[in-house]
């Protein structure tokens, strides 16, 4: 899977900050890898919505409940790097400001995908 530009600004934030053991960095590196598949889950929110046909008619989307569990996982494994308060606020910010840009720049390209340059 390739890095999204999230991940990559993930990483390089806590690399530049922080020297860091192997098993910190192993920490990182599967945080990023959260936040690269994120990323896809929320692409996929903005193209197919939050209600899709299901078996049975409309349900919510399941990529909803898949993200919102990659989210719980990205912060336990932030946590466990336990860096101090000031970067950890700093890092959620930066990552949640990438991926309010990801989700727009998702639903702007299903948006010109399904109606075209109407």
């Amino acid at each position: 899977m390739p890095e999204t530009s999230r991940s990559a600004a993930f990483r390089d934030e806590i690399t530049e900050a922080f020297d860091l053991d192997p098993d910190h960095a192993r920490i990182v590196d599967q945080a990023a890898r959260i936040l690269d598949e994120l990323d896809l889950m929320e692409s996929a929110i903005a193209q197919h919505g939050a209600i899709v046909q299901g078996r049975y008619g409309p349900q919510i989307n399941p990529a909803l409940e898949q993200a919102d569990k990659h989210r719980k996982t990205f912060m336990a494994l932030l946590k466990s790097l336990n860096l101090p308060r000031e970067t950890h606020a700093e890092i959620v910010d930066m990552t949640e400001a990438a991926a309010s840009k990801a989700r727009s720049d998702a639903a702007r390209k299903a948006a010109l995908a399904r109606w075209g340059n109407r």
